[in-house]
């Protein structure tokens, strides 16, 4: 009998973890998008508060000469250190005044101003060895041009402050944009201000490993309950009953004798459908065995006659004096060929074969002579078609049926055929009823002229009666 490795134990243990570790990952999930948008909550309000700040501090008139002027003033230099002091203030990851602009299809950026730590101004503190940009420089480059155009748009169109969260080489951040307009209300610069997305990161899995820690405790706490609960209330008594089982079917296995066809009761008292399984299946084992005489008479009655029938139809379908499938069996083809002529998978090919000279044989020799005479052209056939079904449809004819290897081979097994047939021919030390000779009529199914496997038969016949008269034209 068969051993099963996996224990029912461990795959309650294995369930059990899998169910706590997709409801800790559902939960850890739901917990973590709640967190992270109390978060960006928090950064956007701080964001909305410093921008709102740092803008009422912009003396737009200046702002637009510096653009395009691209020189410093004192009102300028007093911006940047305001936005420098704001950025430390705030602990913000940048402060940033540019210019988007478009060329062509092409987008870029155009440094106004940045807020700077004493770091970045004395280049100890460089992001990714970008050099610090000053007034009139293009850092498109560096921001990337998806950025760039996000920003161009803002600039233009919006009146508000735009929050988004983008990656450029200086890093990923969460930040807030608004559109910097003159009195016309034209857009003429970009306010930019953000926090790097690492702080929030940080923060996030802070509390994830938290909340694993105390999924892990809650887990161990309700599989260790879980289990003790399944192994007195259900795996115990399932051990008892497989096992019982088990030692029932293994001596029961190959037993002949139906008085030890009779399980043992696993004595299990649960009280509930367990109780009652083992019980049905002890039962059941007892109707099993008053039934098994009968089973076993049945069952070689039944092996007899189905001998028996084999036999019958295996004689029905055979010639009696060469051995090869009869006309009956070639009917039962027949169909079979239809069914795929039918369902448009048909590939096939008819070969019929006469036997010449046997009427000659059987009133010059007697029919003994002719009944091996016809026993040596059947034993050609089936030397030289090996793979087909050979079929004595007549008392000198024969239908080969022509499929797979010897239908893509049967212009060189014909040639074969009639190649050893003439050799025969020629040899005049053998008697004549081993000296073979037949004709030969080939037809191949074609759709577009055959509707059934008659029609390819029929085909093969008036080709073979064509030969039969060339060859005796020749003769003569």
């Amino acid at each position: 009998m068969k051993k099963y490795n996996n224990s029912l134990r461990y795959r309650v243990i294995w369930v059990c973890l899998v169910f706590i570790v997709i409801l800790c990952m559902a939960l850890g999930t739901i917990s973590f998008m709640i967190f992270r948008n109390t978060m960006l909550d928090e950064y956007r309000t701080r964001l909305t508060y410093v921008a709102n700040y740092t803008m009422k501090n912009i003396d737009v008139e200046d702002l637009e000469e510096r653009i395009k002027t691209k020189e410093y003033s004192d009102t300028f230099n007093n911006l940047v250190d305001l936005m420098s002091r704001v950025r430390e203030s705030y602990d913000l990851d940048f402060i940033l005044l540019t210019v988007p602009c478009k060329v062509g299809d092409k987008f870029d950026c155009m440094q106004i101003a940045s807020g700077l730590t004493e770091a970045e101004k004395s280049g100890e503190d460089l992001i990714n060895d970008i050099p610090i940009p000053y007034l009139g420089d293009m850092i498109g480059q560096f921001l990337g041009e998806e950025l760039c155009e996000i920003s161009y748009n803002v600039m233009k169109n919006n009146t508000g402050i735009n929050y988004t969260t983008a990656k450029s080489d200086y890093g990923e951040d969460f930040s807030a944009s608004a559109s910097i307009r003159n009195a016309s209300g034209e857009g003429i610069a970009l306010f930019s201000c953000g926090f790097s997305t690492t702080d929030i990161a940080t923060n996030l899995r802070k509390y994830i490993i938290t909340m694993a820690v105390c999924g892990v405790v809650l887990a161990v706490i309700f599989i260790s309950g879980m289990i003790f609960w399944l192994n007195e209330r259900v795996i115990v008594p399932l051990q008892k009953i497989e096992r019982t089982t088990r030692d029932f079917a293994e001596n029961s296995h190959s037993q002949k004798n139906p008085e030890f066809l009779l399980m043992e009761n696993p004595d299990i008292h649960t009280g509930d459908e367990l109780e009652s399984l083992a019980d049905t299946i002890v039962s059941m084992s007892q109707d099993m065995r008053d039934y098994a005489e009968d089973l076993m008479r049945s069952s070689n009655k039944i092996q007899n006659m189905s001998l028996e029938m084999t036999k019958v139809n295996e004689f029905a379908l055979r010639d009696a004096l060469t051995g090869v499938k009869n006309k009956a069996a070639y009917d039962k083809v027949e169909v079979r060929l239809n069914s795929d002529i039918i369902t448009q998978t048909a590939q096939f090919g008819m070969l019929m074969i006469d036997i010449n000279y046997l009427k000659k044989i059987n009133d010059t020799f007697g029919h003994e002579a002719g009944d091996l005479y016809i026993k040596n052209m059947c034993t050609l056939i089936c030397d030289t078609f090996e793979n087909s079904p050979v079929f004595r449809v007549g008392g000198d004819e024969f239908v080969v049926l022509l499929e797979n290897k010897d239908f893509n081979r049967k212009d060189e097994l014909i040639d074969s055929l009639k190649s050893h047939m003439e050799e025969l021919q020629n040899n005049k030390s053998l008697q004549p009823w081993e000296r073979l000779s037949a004709a030969i009529g080939l037809a191949i199914f074609d759709e577009s002229m055959d509707d059934d496997a008659d029609s390819v038969l029929k085909r093969a016949d008036r080709l073979m009666y064509q030969n039969k008269k060339d060859m005796k034209a020749v003769r003569t």
